[in-house]
């Protein structure tokens, strides 16, 4: 990659973060409505507006799901394989989690497409979930948090996306934890009282919230 591409990508804004977060939580909601429907049965009237609840949440996060894929396959033609030449030697890594993410996150879809292929079918026929709706619904929510793992890991682990002043600066941090308030006054110069003068040596503070001398706290 020449350095014009490299400061190119450097500027390029990923557009796939923003849509990844509601199939997930529509998987999750689909997972959690379903087993508590069919925890109530057809005793309940809750029991079958969940099942109906559940089918139109999972339907809604398939249909964002679609543009929630194709914005990431844009983001992963444009950025790959990075945008930053530190990650080299982490190219390989990077590739197998691509992979994953991108193959995991496949299924999750597949399963859910299935899943309502079996809701829309028996729609109107059931007063709760069935038990292999459940079933479907509950693999579908544990194959898409699993494929939000390894996207996560793309992110935070891989830095894929990441903009290079940002890694510039984390580079930089010192790395042991900062001195705390106590740390800090305890390598000051203390005063008789045993209380550090800090910053306010020269204007008589004790520490305490009180002068020194005669004048009255």
């Amino acid at each position: 990659m020449t350095g014009r591409s490299h400061r190119f990508r450097a500027h390029i804004k990923p557009v796939h973060p923003p849509f990844t977060h509601f199939p997930l939580a529509a998987y999750v909601f689909a997972a959690a409505f379903d087993i508590a429907s069919a925890a109530g049965g057809g005793r309940y009237a809750w029991a079958g507006q969940l099942w109906h609840a559940g089918t139109f949440v999972l339907v809604g996060g398939l249909v964002i799901c679609l543009i929630t894929m194709a914005t990431g396959f844009w983001d992963l033609i444009r950025l790959w394989p990075g945008n930053s030449a530190a990650l080299a030697d982490d190219a390989p890594d990077q590739l197998r989690t691509v992979a994953a993410h991108v193959s995991v996150m496949a299924a999750a879809f597949m399963i859910g497409a299935g899943d309502v292929a079996w809701r829309l079918s028996d729609y109107g026929s059931r007063a709760s979930t069935p038990p292999g709706v459940v079933a479907l619904s509950l693999t579908a929510a544990i194959v898409a948090c699993t494929g939000g793992y390894f996207g996560g890991k793309l992110v935070f682990a891989h830095a894929m996306g990441v903009d290079p002043a940002a890694l510039t600066v984390n580079a930089q941090l010192p790395s042991g934890p900062a001195p705390d308030d106590h740390e800090q006054a305890g390598a000051e110069r203390t005063d008789v009282t045993g209380w550090s003068a800090g910053p306010y040596q020269e204007t008589g503070w004790d520490g305490r919230g009180a002068t020194r001398g005669d004048t009255a706290p």
